[in-house]
């Protein structure tokens, strides 16, 4: 795993390289490495696909002048993620963009397609967690990041994400429980 992660590390900064010299080919393939990770960021975090694609497009577009500008990134992928999430997060603070979780039913994790009352309760369920929960939680089930690699990307103490973590558990587990996730 460690040679796996240092020569994507390494790949990376060769492409950067290029990318400084000005090889188009070189940001299209650093693009088609990292852009479904950050797209589906975006997605799950917005819920909404024409929010997460500006938010994606933007991300991309700095990470390009970062580099043109003669930015070396030792971890891209972290980079991305940490920039896309501060332009999530920016976008519900202006209201720019509802905050709000639609189509889960294309992000659901494996098992056998849920019916379309399930996903609305999931939804509105989702939508009632604090923002910090829903992220974390998000993060850890969706986008398969450990509690570690969350702390490090939301700039908290590994403390807080198992916390937020194990509470929006708890929340859905409840509201499932008592049904009270449909209201």
């Amino acid at each position: 795993m460690i040679k796996e992660v240092s020569q994507s590390v390494s790949q990376d900064l060769e492409l950067q390289r290029r990318i400084r010299e000005g090889d188009n080919a070189a940001f299209a393939d650093l693009y088609g490495r990292h852009k479904q990770a950050v797209y589906l960021y975006c997605t799950r975090f917005l819920g909404e696909r024409p929010a997460a694609e500006d938010i994606f497009q933007e991300v991309f577009l700095n990470v390009l002048e970062k580099i043109r500008g003669g930015m070396e990134i030792e971890n891209v992928e972290a980079y991305l993620v940490r920039s896309a999430r501060n332009r999530c997060l920016n976008s519900i603070r202006n209201r720019k963009y509802p905050a709000d979780v639609d189509d889960m039913q294309d992000f659901l994790p494996g098992e056998d397609a849920p019916d379309a009352g399930e996903i609305d309760d999931l939804q509105r369920a989702l939508n009632r967690l604090p923002a910090d929960n829903r992220e974390a939680l998000l993060l850890c089930e969706y986008e398969g990041y450990s509690y570690e690699e969350i702390a490090e990307l939301t700039d908290v103490p590994l403390s807080t994400v198992r916390k937020r973590i194990f509470r929006a558990r708890r929340k859905l587990r409840d509201w499932f429980t008592t049904g009270s996730a449909r209201t």
